[in-house]
Parts: structure tokens; sequence; C-alpha cells
């Protein structure tokens, strides 16, 4: 099962037990995880913006993990679906996870969380624990 991991969830994995548990148990089958560039560069930009001080720990944790997921580009051309999403700055992260056929996207951020996108699921960190074998 592809799962499309959001940029909150390395950030959350980073500070809270729970945000660990989710990014482990999605970095490990049956999970086949996937992340796209744009993601990768938001994670950049928040760790510039909130902890500067923290970017070579940043830069060691995407090295270690990143040979465990799969880098996806993010496509250029805009798609119908990611008018669904409120925030214009997310709606690349979902043609990412379209683009890559995620079964699975995971995300703490409340504009995917309520909307009408079924596919991919859309699944927070405390469903994906307690609901996802």
């Amino acid at each position: 099962m592809r799962v499309m991991l959001d940029t909150n969830i390395f950030i959350s994995a980073a500070l809270f037990p729970k945000g660990r548990a989710a990014l482990q148990k999605a970095l490990n089958p049956p999970y086949e995880p996937v992340v796209c560039d744009y993601v990768i560069d938001e994670l950049h930009r928040k760790f510039h913006e909130k902890f500067p001080d923290k970017i070579t720990e940043l830069d060691a944790f995407l090295y270690i993990i990143q040979g465990n997921m799969e880098v996806v580009p993010t496509p250029e051309e805009e798609n119908p679906f990611e008018a669904k999403i409120r925030d214009a700055k997310d709606r690349p992260i979902l043609r990412a996870a379209l683009n890559a056929h995620a079964d699975l996207f995971l995300t703490g951020d409340k504009d995917f969380l309520e909307s009408s996108v079924v596919d991919p699921r859309i699944i927070g960190v405390a469903d994906f624990l307690d609901n996802m074998e």
C-alpha cells in the first residue's frame, strides 16, 4: 500500500511520540512510503524559518530515511481534483500523491483531513496508528 507522507508528519515525528510511531509504521511493510520533492523543499523552508539551528540534523535525517522511501516529482500541471483543498499551497502535494498513485495520504493538516478528497484516502496520525494494519 503506497502512503504519501505530508510535511507535518516529519515535523511531528521529530517532536511527538505518536508522530514518530506513525512515521516508523509508514516506513515499514506493508507500506510503501512516498514523499514528493515539494514536501522536502517545504521541510527545508519550515526548518529555516522555525529551527534554523537544526538544518544539519534535518539534512542528516532526510539522508538516512530517503533510502527507505520513494521520492517523486511534483507535477507542474494542475489537476482538477486539487480544487478540493482550501489552501492553494497544499495543492501541489495532492497533485503529487495522485500522480504517484498513493493509496493513503498521511497528514495532520486540517485542510486535507476536512476535504472531500477520497482518493487517495486521507488519514490522520491517530487513525493510521489505530486502524491500519
